[in-house]
């Protein structure tokens, strides 16, 4: 009798560890994605602006390089925004029914797989964009500090203030649905500090 509660107890306790697990990991690669997807597309702006001779960033591209690298970034950066926008992240999912500190542990550690994941995309994209244009190999290189970002400024900074601003008690109803662009914006400013 007492085998029997206890298989379901540990059951129950897989059970709900998984769903944190997967939770927290579809959160963050969405988060992830969601600065890829903007980084990439304002390359691709910026290097569209560039090819019509808008602003003088890179001068050593012919324009119809510049517009073919600008419709690759802006490419893959959409499709990295649309991914996310169909992950658990826009479907509105929140871990609730976990205690904060299971919440905290299980996204420190999303974000630290999330960002291994896009440094080993990295290193598999990397030679194949040796001898395409600058600004290609540029948006490459922004995945790699993406990846660099999330393991080491993420789980120190991005994952407790956001969990800081779930916590905070009797702050006004609008601060505890800040957590995801609190995330977001840690990840992108520090993306930029990694990519410079």
């Amino acid at each position: 009798m007492t085998d029997d509660i206890a298989r379901v107890d540990s059951r129950d306790a897989a059970k709900r560890y998984a769903i944190l697990a997967y939770g927290s990991f579809g959160t963050m690669f969405d988060v992830g994605l969601m600065v890829i997807g903007s980084l990439l597309v304002g390359l691709a702006a910026s290097v569209l602006l560039a090819g019509f001779d808008i602003v003088n960033v890179i001068q050593d591209l012919s324009t119809g390089a510049m517009l073919a690298s600008s419709l690759v970034l802006a490419v893959i950066g959409l499709f990295c925004l649309g991914v996310a926008a169909e992950g658990p992240l826009g479907r509105g999912r929140r871990l609730i029914g976990f205690k904060l500190w299971e919440v905290g542990l299980g996204r420190i550690i999303a974000v630290f797989v999330v960002g291994l994941l896009f440094l080993i995309v990295h290193g598999l994209v990397d030679d194949l964009v040796e001898g395409l244009p600058l600004p290609v190999t540029t948006g490459v290189a922004g995945i790699r500090a993406v990846g660099v970002a999330g393991m080491t400024v993420m789980p120190i900074l991005g994952v407790p203030i956001a969990l800081a601003a779930r916590w905070y008690p009797d702050g006004p109803d609008w601060l505890r649905s800040t957590e995801i662009p609190i995330m977001f914006v840690i990840w992108a400013v520090a993306t930029m500090a990694f990519a410079s």
